[in-house]
């Protein structure tokens, strides 16, 4: 019958009612990175809104790349991601936020896979993107379906898998609170325990730099050991200065 979508299809119809987006992009001396990824975005179909949030040292080459890319500015005083992400929030006018990094892909197809998730299921409450591992570990193409099951089930959400969220839910969950590192951990954690996520594809490849400065298994390792000490009481603040004592 006319007007009637086979499974897994989604009508115009319900594409007219998808929420708008909001992407906000914490940003820390990220100049060399952002102007690709703010190119990206606002290269996306329909045009999300874009909100930067940064602490970078020269932050007025940040403001004119951004008004160059009509993206809204946001000055936050001091390096803070998670002050950063609810200060970007906080100007955010979309109905679903997207939480995503500089040095993260984000393409049309990526884009489209999430509105046509709010369009088929728009009591969702958040979620985030499966990550592409084939950067990381290239060698070991048996990790990633393991990776992706636990993922989608169990897994943290990370930031640089664009950990999405509608509004409604960000705000009853209070943001991310003023935690300096590992803000996606904690949020990822109140948001499975709060609403119904999900893990989507197509997988989102983040930059390789950290992994090419440092070496693949010693960046995941430290990386454990910094998630394994926040579980264990230590404070943000000491963990943001093991972790950005290299950059």
């Amino acid at each position: 019958m006319a007007g009637l979508a086979a499974e897994g299809q989604v009508t115009d119809q319900q594409m007219n009612g998808v929420p708008a987006v909001s992407f906000v992009i914490p940003c820390r001396n990220d100049f060399a990175i952002l102007g690709d990824c703010l190119d990206a975005l606002a290269g996306l179909d329909p045009q999300p809104q874009i909100v930067v949030a940064d602490c970078s040292d020269d932050w007025m080459s940040v403001r004119e790349l951004c008004q160059r890319h009509g993206a809204l500015f946001v000055q936050v005083a001091k390096p803070c991601r998670g002050a950063q992400l609810d200060a970007g929030a906080a100007v955010a006018d979309g109905d679903v936020f997207v939480f995503h990094h500089a040095d993260s892909e984000f393409s049309q197809a990526h884009y489209d896979s999430l509105r046509k998730l709010f369009a088929c299921d728009p009591m969702l409450g958040g979620g985030a993107f499966l990550k592409d591992l084939s950067a990381a570990y290239p060698n070991l193409v048996w990790l990633r379906p393991l990776h992706r099951i636990y993922t989608r089930h169990v897994g943290t959400m990370y930031g640089d898998q664009s950990v999405f969220v509608a509004r409604e839910v960000y705000e009853e969950l209070g943001g991310f609170g003023e935690l300096p590192l590992l803000e996606d951990v904690s949020f990822s954690a109140r948001l499975r325990d709060t609403v119904r996520v999900k893990v989507i594809g197509p997988p989102l490849r983040s930059s390789r730099r950290k992994f090419e400065r440092d070496g693949v298994w010693r960046r995941k390792l430290e990386n454990m050991f910094l998630i394994a000490l926040f579980r264990l009481g230590v404070a943000p603040e000491k963990l943001a200065q093991m972790y950005y004592r290299e950059d």
